[in-house]
Parts: structure tokens; C-alpha cells; sequence
């Protein structure tokens, strides 16, 4: 829309009359027009549409179940399993001179055993001399002797108990036997190398269910909860996705940057997803029915906030928004926009509060 100033000055003009010779001044009325235009903008007319508060954050994989495997026998490696096989419960996944555990362990059972026989012995003598004693034929001094070396044959089963277990427990980790079903992931000892006790063997997952962890700002965790449906799909191929459930949410805050730690269970079959890999968690935060969207270009972001440009009566009005989940180009405006308003989605930028506009 255009203005014109009038702007009227007055022009004195010397003039000789013929026939009076006299002076005389004249006015003359001179136009100028000046246009201050206004600026082009596209609005669009806001309305409440569906929206879906999807919220994504990094998460990576971990086997279900999932362990280093650490040894306490001590010597050399004579068989390691290859890293990706499949393997059963208490399966052998490595030989550490097996045999020389075996047959520690198989000396000390028999000696576990020779006591056993030992303390049924001695508990009939014990019986045998209490009914002497009762009866007379005997003094209690011979119980009491009977009963002391029935003692000691206990204390000698728990003890000789005692180092079968720890036999047992170097034989069994002589041969890395896999505490649960699952596949090899790595392996950290090598054919022929010497080990001592306290070195890691192998780490072993369960890979037909993997477990995604992930963590949520403390802001926005509230409608974080066990049972939400989640989707993870991995940074090279997000059109695959894998769905699952939040299994578990920590009850405290991490201190350091305020943050809630949250796990979900994912189905892998087929084993193409690998425990140790990064994707991200998208989660269902909230459904709206009639939800104010905008496109992210249309916002205008200065240091004291986010704004928008909305038009009334062709003037430019500034308004503070707070924004929720974006999707693509696309953001939700929690308040400072309502259905109805006239909102600048191109052009924004060449505004300002009060601009005059033409749509």
C-alpha cells in the first residue's frame, strides 16, 4: 500500500510587469511522492492437526545376556573357540591343559568321597560305643574319643569339600564353558599362549534377544515409563526397524549431566542386529488430536527465545513460542500459536515487529 506526502513550498519569482513595472511574488505547489512499500510475505492460515510426539536418542546394543569370561586356571592354550559360534549351556568354548584340572579335580572327588565313607564309619563306631557306655561295658571315655574323631572326620569333609569345589571351578574354567546359550563375540586369548589366573578368555552374547540402552534428558523423561513402545533401527539402515518395549527406566537421575537411563528388549531374529553397534531409540512420548504444527523454517530464533510472525491486519506481530517434537521439517508449537492465526511461513526473516506486509 502506498502514501504520498504533499509537500508544498513556497517559490518567490521575480517577475517584471510591462505594464505596471512592478514586482510580484508567485506560489507555486510542487508534488513529490514517496512509496514506502510494503513487504511480500506467504501465510498460511494455522489449524490443529494430528501429530505424534516421537522423541529419538542414541542407543546401542548389548547381548541380553552378556559376559567376559575370565579364567582362574593358569597355563597354556591349547583350543579357543572362533569368534560367531553358536554355542549351548555349559558347552566347552576353550582347553587351558584341561586334562591336569581334570585329574586335580577328579583326585580331590576322591577324597571327598574316601571321607564321606570315613564319617559313616566313624558315626557307626560313635552309635555302637554310646550303647556300650549305656549298658555298662564301657567307660564315657571311649565315647567321648569316638566322638572326637568323628568331629575331625567333619572338619576334614569340609575342608577336602572345599577344594573339590575350587578344583572343580579351575577345571570348568580350564574349558570356558559357556554359562548360557548364545554366540561368541570375541575372543581374547590366542592358540598356544600362555595365561595366568584372572585373565578374560571370551565374551559371549545372547543374540536371539539383544538389549538397546539408551538415556533421556531428565526434562523430558516423564512419560517415560516400563511397557512404551520403541523402535530402534541402526544409523545405516533406517528404513529396518526393530520394535520392542521399554523393559526397565532408572529410578535416579545420573548426577553428572541429568539424565535417565532406560534399556529395551529387542527380538534379533536372524542375528542381523550386533551387540556392540549404535542406533538410535524412537519412542512414543504422547498422541495429539488437534496439534499446532509449523514448518521449522517459519521460526524465528534470536538470542532472548524462539518467536513467530503472525499477520493481523496486515501489521507483523511477534510472538513467543515454546516448541515440542519436530519430525523432518516440521515442529510442534506447545503454546504461543493458536488455530485460526495468520502465521508468516516465508519471508519471516525480513520482518519485524510492527512491518507492514502484503500476502
Amino acid at each position: 500500500m502506498n502514501k504520498s506526502t504533499i509537500l508544498t513550498v513556497s517559490v518567490a519569482a521575480l517577475a517584471l510587469s510591462a505594464c505596471k513595472g512592478k514586482e510580484k511574488h508567485e506560489e507555486k505547489t510542487v508534488v513529490t511522492s514517496v512509496d514506502t512499500a510494503s513487504v511480500a510475505v506467504v501465510t498460511t492460515q494455522l489449524k490443529g492437526v494430528p501429530w505424534i510426539d516421537m522423541a529419538s536418542y542414541s542407543a546401542d546394543l548389548r547381548g541380553f545376556e552378556d559376559a567376559i569370561l575370565v579364567t582362574t586356571a593358569m597355563g597354556v592354550v591349547n583350543s579357543v573357540a572362533e569368534v560367531g559360534r553358536s554355542v549351548g549351556a555349559g558347552q566347552q568354548l576353550c582347553d587351558i591343559e584341561s586334562d591336569r584340572y581334570r585329574v586335580q579335580y577328579e583326585a580331590a572327588k576322591s577324597a571327598v568321597d574316601a571321607n564321606k565313607a570315613a564319617q559313616i564309619s566313624s558315626k557307626g563306631e560313635v552309635d555302637r560305643t554310646k550303647a556300650n557306655v549305656e549298658a555298662g561295658s564301657l567307660g564315657k571315655a571311649a565315647l567321648d574319643g569316638a566322638v572326637a574323631q568323628y568331629a575331625g572326620l567333619m572338619a576334614q569333609g569340609k575342608a577336602a569339600e572345599s577344594q573339590m569345589l575350587g578344583a572343580k571351578k579351575q577345571w570348568d574354567d580350564s574349558r570356558c564353558l559357556a554359562p548360557f546359550s548364545g554366540v561368541v563375540a570375541s575372543r581374547l586369548i590366542n592358540r598356544w599362549q600362555s595365561v595366568g589366573a584372572g585373565t578374560p578368555t571370551l565374551r559371549l552374547v545372547r543374540n536371539d534377544r539383544l538389549e538397546a540402552n539408551f538415556t533421556v534428558p531428565e526434562a523430558e523423561a516423564r512419560e517415560l515409563k516400563v511397557g512404551v513402545p520403541v523402535e530402534f533401527f541402526q544409523l545405516d539402515e533406517p528404513e529396518k526397524v526393530y520394535k520392542g518395549n521399554v523393559s526397565s527406566v532408572d529410578l535416579a537421575a545420573d548426577s553428572r549431566n541429568r539424565t535417565i537411563g532406560a534399556k529395551v528388549i529387542i527380538a534379533n531374529a536372524g542375528g542381523k542386529l550386533r551387540p556392540g553397534v549404535v542406533g538410535r531409540a524412537r519412542l512414543l512420548r504422547k498422541k495429539y488430536t488437534d496439534a499446532i504444527v509449523v514448518p521449522s523454517a517459519a521460526l524465528l530464533r534470536q538470542e532472548n527465545g524462539v518467536k513467530a510472525a503472525v499477520v493481523v491486519e496486515s501489521k507483523v506481530h511477534l510472538v513467543d513460542v515454546e516448541l515440542g517434537s519436530a519430525q523432518g521439517d516440521s515442529v510442534q508449537v506447545r503454546s504461543g500459536l493458536k488455530a485460526g492465526q495468520k502465521l508468516i511461513v516465508q519471508g519471516a526473516f525480513r520482518v519485524s515487529e510492527g512491518s507492514r506486509v502484503k500476502e
